[in-house]
C-alpha cells in the first residue's frame, strides 16, 4: 500500500491522512492544494478501502475535474478512478436526472443554453407589452438568474419587485420552461436542494452514498451551494473543504467569504490544516504578499514561507505617465524575451479590462506576440467597435458593414429588412451609404423615419468635428451610449465596459498628441494595425486582469496600475468589507509571481482625456516598500542581470515630481521633462489648464 509519505509534505500528509470528521484546509497559494486533494482520495480508495463510488469531489470549472481525474489516474487504476468528480452544476444535474420526478421534472427534460435563454426573455417581455428600451430583457434575464441563486427561490417564494413587473416576467418565464420541459443553468443547484429538503429518505440515501465528499475553491462558495454541501454531509460528516480565505476574490458574482471563515463554528469538531510551504514563489516575493494581507481583519491567518528561499526580485517602478508605464513594462518585457524567458511565462497583470490598450498598441508596435487572458482585445471589444463603426462609416460612407453596426448600435427600431434594402439602393444605384438612406426618405414611414433622420444628424455634426477626439466624444453623447450600456448589462459589465469607452477617447487624445496633423482616417489605421498581430497558441506574452490570473504563475509578473483610486478602486477606500477584498485581490496578483515582480504607479494617468495627478497605492506601503524617491527606479533585492537605475535629470533645481510655478498657469507638478541646458522643456500638470509643454527657464520651483 503506498504511503505517499515522502511525496508530500507534514502539512499536506496531514491533510491527507485526516480522512474522518469535517476538515477545513486553509491552502495558501502555490502551496499544492490540487496535490492534496487527489492524493486524499487515493489514499481513500488505495489504504482505507473506501469504494470509489462512495466519494463525491467538487471543483468550480469542468477544466479543473478534468485536471483532477487526469491526476488521479495516475495514483489509482483506471477502475478506481470511476468517482463522482464535477462542479456543482453538473453533479446536480447528474441527481435531477435521476431522481428530478421527485421536484415534477418530466423524464428527458431539456437545459436551455445562453443564447436561447436570452431570446426566450425577449418573447417574454414582448408578450407582456413592456418596452424592451426602457426594461432590457437581459436585465430582467440577469435578475432572474441572481434570484434562483437564493434561497427564497429554493423555498418557492414570490420574488420581490426587483424592477418592473418582475414577478410577471419570472411567472411567464418558468410558465415557459416548463411548457418546453426545460430547465437552466441556474434550476440545477436550486432544485437538488428543494429535492433535498422535500424528501428527507433521497437526501439519506445520497448521504449515505457520498460517504467523503471534498471541495475545492471552497473560498469561493456561495450560500446556496453552502447549503447543498450541508444537507449531504451533516454537521459532523467527513467533509473536507480546501481553500484560501485570503484568495476570496469573487463577492461582486455571490461568493461569500464567511462561509470559509466560519465553517469550524457550523461544522462540529472541524479539524484546520493550514498549507504555508510555498512552492511557487521566492521568499522575497512572498515577505510583500505576507506584510500586504497581514492588514486584513477577516482572514483566519497564515504567513507563507518559500520553499526556496534563495533569489527573487521585488521592483517598484514610479513613472510619469500610464505610457511611461506601458514603455517600462515594455523595455523589460523584450529584455526578458532576450534573455531567452518564453512569453507564456511572462505576465502583465491589470486591474481593469481599460488598462491593456497601451500594452497592446507597444506590443504591436514591437511585433511580440501575445495573447488577452480571460478577455477579448481592447479594438476588438463589443462596445469599441460600435462605437468606431461611426467613425469609419463617417471615413467611408460606403461601408455597409459599419453601417450595419452603427445603426443597430444602440438599437433604433430599424430592422434588417429595412437595412438591406438600404444597402442595396446604394449598391445598385453607386451612391453611399448615406445617400442612399436621403433618396430613399419617401419610402421610409413612422418611427423609423425619425430614427435615421436623427441618425443621419449625427454624421452631420461630425463633419463639423476638428480633432478625432472630439468625434469620439460626440458619437458616446450623442448616442447615449453610456446609458444604453447601463441599460442593457449588469452594474459590473457595466462598468467595465464604461470604463473600455473612456479608454477609447483617450486614446483619440494620445493620438492627437503623438501625431498633431492627423485625421481620422490615420486614427482609424492606427486602430486597425493594433488588431492585426498573428497570436500563435503558444509562447504568447500573457495580458489579463487580475481576476483572471486567479490559479496562474508565471516567472515574471509586473502588477501595473498601482494607484488609489485605480487599485484600490475608488469604491471601495472607504468601505471596509471592499478594501479587504481589494487587498485579497492584490495578494492574488503578487503571488502570481515566481521569480520576479514588477509593480508600477503613474504619477498622471489619462482620465477621459486629460492628464490627472494619481497617488501611488496604498497597498505599497503595506508592503513595506515605502521611502522610495519618486524621482527614479527602485527595487528590492535586484539581481545580478537587472538593468541599472535610469539617471534622473535635475535642471535649475527641478526633477521629475518637482512642484513648480508659472506666471500665467500657476502652480504645477512636473511629469517629465526632455531636452538639456537652455534648451530643456518639462512636461508640466497644472491645476487649472492641464498638461502643458513649457521651457524649463520659464519656470520655477515651488
Amino acid at each position: 500500500m503506498p504511503d505517499y509519505k515522502s511525496e508530500l509534505n507534514a502539512d499536506q500528509y496531514d491533510a491527507v491522512k485526516t480522512t474522518e470528521g469535517p476538515l477545513l484546509v486553509l491552502a495558501g497559494a502555490g502551496t499544492g492544494k490540487t496535490r492534496v486533494i487527489t492524493y486524499r482520495i487515493a489514499h481513500l480508495i488505495n489504504n482505507v478501502g473506501v469504494p470509489p463510488r462512495n466519494i463525491l469531489a467538487v471543483t468550480f470549472t469542468n477544466k479543473a475535474a478534468g485536471e483532477m481525474k487526469e491526476r488521479l489516474l495516475k495514483l489509482v487504476s483506471y477502475e478506481d478512478a470511476d468517482i463522482w468528480i464535477g462542479t456543482f452544476h453538473s453533479i446536480c444535474l447528474r441527481l435531477l436526472r435521476r431522481d428530478g420526478h421527485l421536484v415534477e421534472l418530466p423524464a428527458g427534460f431539456g437545459i436551455l443554453d445562453q443564447d436561447d435563454r436570452l431570446a426566450t426573455f425577449r418573447d417574454v417581455v414582448k408578450s407582456l407589452n413592456i418596452d424592451h428600451k426602457k426594461y432590457p430583457p437581459k436585465q430582467y434575464m440577469n435578475k432572474i438568474s441572481s434570484y434562483k441563486n437564493t434561497r427564497a427561490y429554493v423555498d418557492g417564494k414570490t420574488p420581490e419587485e426587483l424592477m418592473h413587473m418582475f414577478a410577471e416576467v419570472f411567472d411567464h418565464y418558468q410558465k415557459r420552461l416548463k411548457e418546453q420541459n426545460l430547465i437552466d443553468f441556474d434550476d440545477m443547484l436550486a432544485l437538488t436542494i428543494r429535492m433535498f429538503q422535500k424528501h428527507p429518505q433521497t437526501t439519506q440515501y445520497y448521504k449515505s452514498l457520498f460517504q467523503y465528499i471534498l471541495v475545492d475553491e471552497y473560498q469561493d462558495t456561495n450560500d446556496i451551494q453552502f447549503l447543498f454541501l450541508r444537507l449531504l454531509s451533516g454537521a459532523n460528516g467527513n467533509l473536507c473543504v480546501v481553500g484560501d480565505d485570503d484568495q476570496s476574490i469573487y463577492g461582486w458574482r455571490g461568493a461569500d467569504i464567511r462561509n470559509i471563515l466560519e465553517f469550524d463554528t457550523v461544522f462540529e469538531g472541524t479539524k484546520i490544516i493550514r498549507l504555508v510551504e510555498n512552492y511557487r514563489s521566492r521568499q522575497s516575493i512572498l515577505k510583500a504578499a505576507n506584510d500586504l494581507i497581514r492588514n486584513n481583519k477577516l482572514r483566519k491567518g497564515k504567513d507563507l514561507r518559500a520553499f526556496r528561499e534563495e533569489g527573487g526580485m521585488v521592483q517598484v517602478m514610479p513613472v510619469s505617465s500610464d505610457r511611461d508605464e506601458a514603455d517600462f513594462v515594455m523595455d523589460n518585457v523584450k529584455k526578458y524575451l532576450e534573455e531567452g524567458i518564453k512569453g507564456d511565462e511572462i505576465a502583465v497583470l491589470y486591474r481593469t479590462n481599460a488598462q491593456s490598450r497601451n500594452f497592446e498598441v507597444l506590443l504591436n508596435r514591437e511585433q511580440i506576440a501575445y495573447k488577452i487572458i480571460g478577455g477579448t482585445g481592447f479594438y476588438q471589444r463589443r462596445e469599441i467597435k460600435d462605437i468606431l463603426s461611426y467613425l469609419r462609416l463617417f471615413d467611408n460612407p460606403y461601408d455597409s458593414v459599419s453601417f450595419r453596426r452603427s445603426v443597430k448600435a444602440p438599437p433604433r427600431g430599424i430592422g434588417d429588412t429595412t437595412i438591406n434594402r438600404v444597402s442595396e439602393y446604394a449598391s445598385n444605384n453607386g451612391v453611399s451609404i448615406l445617400e442612399a438612406i436621403y433618396a430613399m426618405n419617401d419610402q421610409i414611414r413612422g418611427a423609423q423615419k425619425e430614427a435615421f433622420r436623427k441618425y443621419l444628424a449625427l454624421f452631420a455634426e461630425l463633419s463639423k468635428c476638428l480633432k478625432i477626439s472630439e468625434m469620439v466624444k460626440l458619437v458616446i453623447e450623442f448616442t447615449e451610449y453610456k446609458e444604453y450600456i447601463k441599460k442593457y448589462e449588469d452594474e459590473h459589465e457595466a462598468e467595465k465596459r464604461i470604463e473600455n469607452v473612456n479608454e477609447l477617447f483617450n486614446a483619440a487624445v494620445a493620438f492627437q498628441m503623438s501625431a498633431g496633423d492627423a485625421i481620422v482616417s490615420d486614427f482609424l489605421a492606427a486602430t486597425a494595425i493594433s488588431t492585426s498581430t498573428d497570436e500563435p497558441a503558444e509562447n504568447c506574452v500573457q495580458l489579463m486582469t487580475i481576476h483572471s490570473a486567479k490559479g496562474l504563475e508565471f516567472e515574471s509578473v509586473f502588477l501595473t496600475g498601482l494607484e488609489n483610486g485605480l487599485f484600490p478602486l475608488h469604491g471601495s477606500l472607504d468601505e471596509p468589507d471592499e478594501m479587504e477584498e481589494e487587498r485579497r485581490l492584490c495578494y492574488v496578483g503578487v503571488t502570481r509571481a515566481k521569480q520576479n515582480l514588477h509593480m508600477s504607479y503613474a504619477q498622471t494617468r489619462m482620465v477621459y482625456g486629460k492628464f490627472m495627478p494619481q497617488q501611488r497605492s496604498v497597498f505599497l506601503e503595506e508592503m513595506g516598500i515605502v521611502g522610495y524617491s519618486k524621482a527614479k527606479p527602485v527595487s528590492t533585492s535586484r539581481p545580478a542581470s537587472a538593468r541599472p537605475t535610469k539617471k534622473v535629470i535635475e535642471i535649475n533645481g527641478i526633477k521629475n515630481g518637482s512642484k513648480v510655478v508659472h506666471d500665467k498657469f500657476g502652480e504645477g507638478m512636473v511629469v517629465a521633462i526632455s531636452g538639456t541646458g537652455d534648451t530643456a522643456n518639462a512636461d508640466v500638470f497644472f491645476k487649472g489648464s492641464g498638461l502643458k509643454k513649457i521651457r524649463i527657464s520659464f519656470i520655477k520651483p515651488v
